[in-house]
């Protein structure tokens, strides 16, 4: 959808502008707040950003008459990305909640917490584009064609990078698996 169909879309109906807004650039947003926050953040942090983003454009899309929707948006979702990894910096790494849930195993916690954590290590160490594809297949649940989609790449090339990625993970961490 162009962006003067998406202006269009969102004077008739600030519902239908919005679904076309984000059925048009989520990928768009996505890929650019994962780039920024990969490391740092979370899953729910890079969706809690993708969705401030498409609030923020909304807001201001009425405003955003001449220019190119597509830079502005690409901006607001680098800038929302830069500040949530500044907010994540301020946190305490080893915080621990004041009361814990009874039951609750800590230290079998601790350790799955540190098992996903050298896990995570291990797939950045992979290098890109097989460490994005393996987070979008087995975090986000994604198919290859999807992945191909947000990476520009070929659903096949995705698959056989896919399985050259897992043949390497399992080699350098088998005690992990």
């Amino acid at each position: 959808m162009t962006e003067e169909q998406i202006r269009a879309e969102a004077a008739k109906s600030p519902d239908a502008g919005a679904r076309a807004l984000f059925g048009t650039y989520y990928n768009y947003v996505y890929a650019i707040v994962y780039r920024c926050i990969a490391g740092t953040g979370t899953r729910e942090d890079a969706e809690e950003c993708v969705s401030d983003v498409f609030l923020e454009v909304l807001q201001h899309l009425p405003e955003i008459s001449s220019g190119s929707l597509k830079a502005y948006i690409g901006t607001a979702a680098r800038h929302k990305a830069l500040n949530i990894c500044r907010g994540i910096a301020r946190r305490p790494a080893d915080a621990l909640p004041e009361t814990m849930p009874s039951g609750q195993d800590v230290a079998a916690d601790a350790e799955l917490a540190a098992q996903a954590s050298e896990l995570m290590t291990q797939i950045r160490s992979l290098g890109e584009p097989d460490a994005t594809i393996l987070i979008q297949k087995y975090y986000y649940d994604r198919n290859a064609r999807e992945i191909g989609k947000l990476l520009g790449m070929n659903p096949i090339t995705v698959r056989s990078r896919l399985s050259r990625a897992l043949r390497t993970l399992r080699s350098t961490a088998k005690d992990l698996l």
